[in-house]
Parts: C-alpha cells; sequence; structure tokens
C-alpha cells in the first residue's frame, strides 16, 4: 500500500511494536541528516560526523549509513565449484618452506555466534608487553565461542619496525589469555590488537563475476570451506553455486556489528540506554536494523543495557539474548530512534566507490533502508536508471499509474531539510534498455551557463587520418611525424571543438617514431625491421583508440592532441567515432541535468534522436559538466516531475516495494566516479 500520514504517536507506537511502517516517511521535520547540494554532486567523501538531537517529547531520527570494513583479513579464489543445495565454498591448501600444510582458515573462527571479547594492550620501550582480555560482563557458555584458538592481529607499528605478534588460549568456546610470542619494536604509541573471528563477510571482488560487490555472511567454516548464509539474496531458491564457481576471487572482511560500531561495555555518549532487560521504552534509546532471516524478518528493535550484570545491546524480539552480533550490512542503513534528552554524535567514515554497487530490492511487501551506494552525492536518476524502471518485470523498480497506485514501488529520501518519495510514472520511458549519454563541454552562455550547443550526441565512421601541427588541422605533415596532432576525418555530424571523442577500431600499418617509415613486425622474433611507407608494414591497433579532447574541428573533421601512430587502413575493422549514445528503448523525449564542472542548475530535454533543449541553463560551468539522463517519469507527491533531487553521500534512502509479485533483486545505480 501507498504510504499514508500518520501522527507523531502512532509512529512511535508502531516503532514501539517492532513494526517499520511506510507512514514513517510522511514526518518531515523530526529527521535529520546532513544537508547537500548540487554544488556538491560527485564530491569525493571522507571522514565527517553527524549529530542526533535529544527529545523529550516524540523521538528524533535519523538514517545512518556505515560503510563497509578496510580491514581484509583473507583474499583468495574459490578453489572448486559448489554442488546443488550446497552453502559452502572451498579454498585450497598452501605448502611453506618447511614442506608443512598450511590451511587458510583456523577452523570455527568466523562462527557468527562467537562472543569476540576486547582486547587492551600494553606497550612500552617500542615492544609490546602483555595483551589482556575482557567479556564485559563475562562469557556466557550458553551462547557462541570459538572451537579453537582464533588469530591475534597486532598493529603495525608506527615507527617501521617488527609487528608485534600473539597467540590465543581458548578453554570451552571462551579466549581465556592472550601471550605475547614477539613484542615487536618502534612502538612508539600504543598499539590496537583484535582477534580475527566472530562476524565476517565474504565480498565478490572478481572483475568477471555478475555479482561482483555483493556480500553474504559466513555462518561458521572449517579450516577450508566457508559456510555461507544466503536469506538475504534474491535468486530463486540460491545456494553458493548460485554466486561462486571455480576461479572466483573474493576477499573476507569484519562484519559491522551493534556491538563492534555502538559499543559492547558502553554506548556513544549521550545515548539513553534501559537499565534491564523488557524496559519500558519510553525514554530509550534504538536501532532498528533490517533483519533477513525468515524466522524474524522485519525492522528490529535493539536496544543497550547499562548498568546491570548483564550489559549489552538487547532485542524482546530474540528473546532476551543478548545480541551484541546483530549484523549490519554495508550496503543497507540502519534507523536511530532518540528519546533520551542528550545530544549524540555519530562518526561516519567511507570514500568514494570506484567500483559498481548494487542496490537491494526486497520482495513484494517489505521496505529496506539502504546506504548511498557511490560514496558520493548521487541525483536520484542516478540511483534508480532507467534500465532498472519497468511496469512488468518482477525483478526492477515498479513504475505506477499514480501516486496512489497499490502495485507501484516507492523511494524517500532527504531532498534539502524535507523528506521526500517519489514514484515514477508508467508509460513515460519505461522499457529502456540500454542509457542515453551525452557529451558536454563548458557552458559558452552567461555566466558559462549551459546552452544547446554545449551538449552533443552523435557517431559515425573514420575514413583517414594525418598528421598535422597545429589545432586547425591546417598544417598537414608528409614523410614524417612531428605534429603532435592528428586530424580525424569522420562521417555525421561533426562535435565542435570541447567535446571529449571516442575513437574505436582504429587500425593501420605501424609507423616508426619518426614517422617516416612503416614498422614490419617479425612474428617469429618479435623484432622490427623499417620497410618504405607503401603498405607494406605490419597492421596493429592504433594509440588512438580512446577518448580524445577536440582541440579543433571543420567540415568533415576533428582534431586531436594526439600524434598519429599508423598509416590508417578503412578497410580494417570497423573505424567509427561517438560522443555519447542515444541508447535504446525510449519512446518518447527524456530528461537531463548537468552536474560538476563547477555550475549548477542546469537541465532540459533530449529527443531520442539526441537533439537538446535547455529548460534552465543555469550558471558558473567552466568546465564540462556530467550529464545524467533519465527517462523523465519520476514523480514527488503532487505530481510534479522529478529526478534531480539529490542523495546526500552520507544519507541513508528508503524503498518501499509494493509491486504485485515483485521479487528480491539487486538494482545497479549509476556510478559517477566510472
Amino acid at each position: 500500500m501507498k504510504p499514508k500520514n500518520n501522527s507523531t504517536q502512532d509512529i512511535a507506537m508502531r516503532y514501539s511494536l517492532l513494526t517499520f511502517i511506510p507512514s514513517l516517511l510522511a514526518l518531515l521535520f523530526i529527521f535529520h541528516s546532513p544537508n547537500s547540494s548540487w554544488g556538491e554532486v560527485g564530491g569525493v567523501s571522507g571522514s565527517s560526523s553527524v549529530t542526533l538531537n535529544g527529545t523529550s517529547g516524540a523521538p528524533n531520527y535519523l538514517i545512518l549509513t556505515i560503510s563497509a570494513s578496510e580491514d581484509v583479513v583473507y583474499t583468495g579464489v574459490v578453489s572448486t565449484t559448489p554442488g546443488s543445495d550446497d552453502n559452502n565454498i572451498s579454498f585450497s591448501t598452501s605448502i611453506d618452506e618447511d614442506n608443512t600444510t598450511i590451511n587458510p582458515f583456523v577452523g570455527g573462527a568466523f562462527n557468527f555466534f562467537a562472543q569476540v571479547p576486547e582486547l587492551a594492550v600494553s606497550a612500552g620501550g617500542g615492544t609490546v608487553s602483555s595483551i589482556s582480555v575482557s567479556y564485559n560482563d563475562g562469557f556466557d557458555s550458553t551462547r557462541g565461542g570459538f572451537a579453537n584458538a582464533p588469530e591475534i592481529f597486532i598493529d603495525f607499528p608506527d615507527g617501521g619496525g617488527d609487528r608485534a605478534t600473539a597467540t590465543a588460549t581458548v578453554s570451552s568456546g571462551e579466549i581465556t589469555g592472550v601471550s605475547i610470542t614477539s613484542g615487536g619494536s618502534s612502538y612508539t604509541s600504543t598499539p590496537q590488537a583484535r582477534v580475527i573471528g566472530g562476524p565476517h563477510l565474504v565480498r565478490i571482488i572478481d572483475e568477471n563475476s555478475q555479482y561482483k560487490g555483493r556480500y553474504f555472511l559466513i555462518k561458521n567454516n572449517s579450516e577450508t570451506s566457508l559456510e555461507l548464509d544466503f536469506s538475504r539474496s534474491a535468486e530463486t531458491d540460491p545456494d553458493a553455486s548460485t554466486y561462486f564457481s571455480a576461479g572466483t576471487l573474493v576477499e573476507i572482511i569484519p562484519a559491522t556489528t551493534l556491538g563492534s560500531y555502538f559499543g559492547i561495555t558502553n554506548p556513544p555518549t549521550g545515548w539513553a540506554s534501559a537499565s534491564s532487560r523488557g524496559t519500558d521504552f519510553s525514554g530509550v534509546d534504538s536501532v532498528f536494523v533490517w533483519v533477513p532471516q525468515t524466522y524474524q524478518k522485519g525492522y528490529i528493535q535493539f536496544y543497550f543495557v547499562d548498568g546491570t550484570s548483564n550489559d549489552g545491546w538487547f532485542s524482546s524480539s530474540f528473546g532476551g539474548y543478548k545480541m551484541n552480533n546483530q549484523i549490519i550490512y554495508p550496503d543497507e542503513g540502519i534507523i536511530i530512534a532518540k528519546r533520551g534528552g542528550a545530544n549524540v554524535t555519530f562518526e561516519i567514515s567511507g570514500s568514494v566507490s570506484s567500483e559498481t554497487t548494487k542496490l537491494y530490492l526486497p520482495e513484494e511487501g517489505n521496505q529496506i533502508v539502504i546506504n548511498n551506494p557511490a560514496g558520493m552525492d548521487l541525483l536520484l536518476a542516478e540511483l534508480i536508471p532507467s534500465t532498472s524502471i519497468s511496469t512488468s518485470d518482477s525483478a526492477k523498480f515498479r513504475a505506477g499509474s499514480s501516486n496512489s497506485d497499490a502495485d507501484a514501488d516507492y523511494i524517500t529520501f532527504l531532498s534539502g531539510s524535507t523528506w521526500k518519495t517519489f514514484w515514477y510514472k508508467e508509460g513515460i520511458n519505461d522499457s529502456v534498455t540500454s542509457m542515453m549519454k551525452a557529451g558536454a563541454k563548458a557552458g559558452t552562455g552567461v555566466s558559462n551557463a549551459i546552452t544547446s550547443n554545449d551538449l552533443f550526441i552523435g557517431s559515425g565512421t573514420v575514413t583517414a587520418l594525418q598528421s598535422c601541427s597545429d589545432s586547425a588541422g591546417s598544417s598537414i605533415v608528409t614523410n614524417c611525424n612531428d605534429g603532435n596532432y592528428t586530424k580525424v576525418t569522420i562521417s555525421g555530424t561533426v562535435p565542435s571543438t570541447g567535446f571529449s571523442i571516442t575513437l574505436s577500431d582504429i587500425q593501420g600499418y605501424m609507423l616508426s617514431d619518426d614517422g617516416g617509415n612503416e614498422l614490419l613486425i617479425d612474428a617469429s622474433t618479435g623484432e622490427s625491421s623499417t620497410v618504405d611507407t607503401n603498405s607494406s608494414g605490419s597492421v596493429v591497433y592504433s594509440n588512438l583508440i580512446g577518448s580524445h579532447e577536440i582541440v579543433g574541428s571543420g567540415s568533415g573533421y576533428v582534431v586531436i592532441e594526439k600524434q598519429r601512430d599508423v598509416n590508417f587502413k578503412s578497410d580494417e575493422g570497423s573505424p567509427s567515432w561517438n560522443v555519447g549514445t542515444t541508447g535504446s528503448g525510449y519512446s518518447q523525449s527524456a530528461k537531463w541535468w548537468a552536474v560538476g564542472g563547477g555550475g549548477s542548475n542546469a537541465s532540459g530535454t533530449v529527443t531520442t534522436g539526441g537533439s537538446f533543449s535547455v529548460t534552465n541553463g543555469g550558471s558558473g560551468y567552466a568546465s564540462a559538466p556530467q550529464i545524467v539522463i533519465s527517462g523523465g517519469g519520476w514523480r514527488y507527491s503532487d505530481d510534479s516531475s522529478r529526478g534531480g533531487d539529490v542523495l546526500g553521500k552520507n544519507e541513508g534512502v528508503i524503498i518501499v516495494r509494493d509491486a504485485d509479485s515483485g521479487v528480491k533483486s539487486f538494482l545497479e545505480p549509476t556510478n559517477p566516479n566510472l
């Protein structure tokens, strides 16, 4: 169902019932999130903080994004393809210099339920002297522990010496002590130590995998294999064979948990804790985490119990068990409900993603809070691109007929200082199969405003290459290659100076460095010899292949500032050029926005054939902006056309999945950093 307005008291009551209701989204002023503006789109994120104010009345809320850990504890390849219905992935052993077999893992180290103690390091004189172990209020023998002694990792010395090493002692699952095996050297400050065990995630990093960037929780492990949890997965009846095969490259990172992020012994400063389990929550701060497991699916409330003999994170949904190990997935967001009077500040650290990170879309009847997948400000049109929208595909974001369509999906995030819910209108470019992309150059209008002449989409063939010594292409160089420019003769509408052109499949006879001769490569030796420039050299791909700024243009040609390296062979391959692409599946004009380039607010429309109209030229585009194109169907609740609203780099987003028969899936946002 479409979210409906509710009172603040109703929202608080529904939270206390542990049910996350989309009506929460209608509250416009009790949420807090960092502000963002168009001028910051594409900016690099780093360490920052956000403060959530305390309140004595209705709770204040915050969607918090927590980045994945950068501490990779293992990188390797899956050794064999898993069998059907197998939830395990296996890895090979290795042999050391003493011909001893080395297993990749300590058996049971990544047991999700294992209680992980805090380690306190003592150091002096440049070395580590001891490490103490603390389980806060003691080890709970009824909960998980370690079957074998896990590895202990001590930080490298800041003075550049040898790293200290240590081993753990385990008794009945509990780490009872840590012994120093080497104190290391050159520690000018006390290092941190951690247990390589407890909750960890597998992340696929294989460039050839369609599932690159996906995270999987490790439930337990042997010395050579990992048992994974697939309860979050989108595919029907998924198992390890769905995602992994022999040779898949993966890494293991520590999973962020309630305890590891918010604290096990003490919660964040200013946090309103409970005095006991099963407490009255009227004045207690809470964290709401999406739990995907079928036995307890939904947004579950967690609270911190302080000042008793059993401190830690608890939830009445889990029978009063301590839940310090509750996972916070790095591609999801969490909700903070602040009820206590004191303010609380959260530190956020992250970096711009240079990889594609998928956006989790839950199944029908569910909703999800997720983080910004790119680590930089995104437009709504980038977050869910047109290729991820459909009126019928059960794995895509469902377009609808109106803002009350019960068969449509909805997305909500902060725009300026207001939470806004958006939907995509069916019939408006809702069958796009490949995205339209445009070239742009610095604004040539008043105050560097964008004009239609500053935007371009075009393509054609390459018919000739000539060396020249000026950007105008008028000083042609023959029988040598002293010219630093290349004149490229092309078909089609010629893009003007300032655009970036991409040349493809350019081949020809290899030239010597001075351009006076062709080179012939001996296939058996790889050595080259010079021959006359009479088309008798070896045919090679040119270094002109790629993208170049156009520094000059004229009738039927452009000039790029790069030295020609081949005598062009027009009948070899399919030599071509393009600036952007018209994409496919567009049935009507789309919308565009210009971001970056030092400017702001430029937008307009573009036809299916690539002709641009400017609605607002903006100002300040002293360099080429990036052009974001949407199908044009994004709408706000008042049916106004949208798509240019900004999701801040540290902000979360809420997706409400109402699509009939909608299945779990992973969408691919546009990453401006790629």
